[in-house]
């Protein structure tokens, strides 16, 4: 089997590949929905154990994934799931070499609390506030407070 995180590298479509579009849609088995989890602990996880070179690959895709968010209900979504797949899997060393949220002051962590600031001043944010904190406390268990802290200083605000 090819690993698609590999073709996304070789056709510049990283973002495609985070977001399940084109070949890159993996459905999950009770929803006619992608599957973020089945592409991170798949085809990413293998990709990493693959070289030791890679992990810095994919942090940088992944920042750049972060960068191309746009403020609407379907990215959000994606932000989402692809979060709580990373921290899960990061969580159960599945993801070889990645250094991605190692500090709050890191760029990713930056984007992460950049993105959820700009969906705040949304409605997106009233309707979907209870899911984002449903993956807040996910990714909380799962060894990292950066979601979950920065919803709490954006409702303090």
């Amino acid at each position: 089997m090819n690993n698609l995180f590999a073709a996304a590298l070789k056709t510049n479509e990283t973002n495609s590949f985070f977001r399940g579009e084109k070949n890159y849609f993996v459905r999950t088995p009770d929803f006619d929905q992608h599957n973020h989890g089945a592409n991170l602990g798949g085809h990413v996880e293998s990709f990493l154990r693959a070289s030791n070179d890679n992990a810095e690959v994919f942090d940088e895709a992944f920042i750049k994934f972060l960068e191309s968010l746009e403020v609407t209900k379907e990215d959000l979504t994606h932000f989402m799931a692809n979060l709580s797949a990373f921290f899960a899997l990061k969580n159960r060393d599945r993801l070889e070499g990645s250094t991605l949220f190692r500090s709050p002051d890191s760029n990713e962590s930056k984007l992460v609390k950049s993105y959820l600031t700009h969906i705040s001043n949304t409605d997106i944010y009233l309707t979907e506030k209870d899911r984002l904190y449903i993956h807040a406390n996910f990714i909380s268990k799962n060894g990292n407070d950066i979601l979950l802290n920065s919803l709490k200083e954006i409702d303090k605000g």
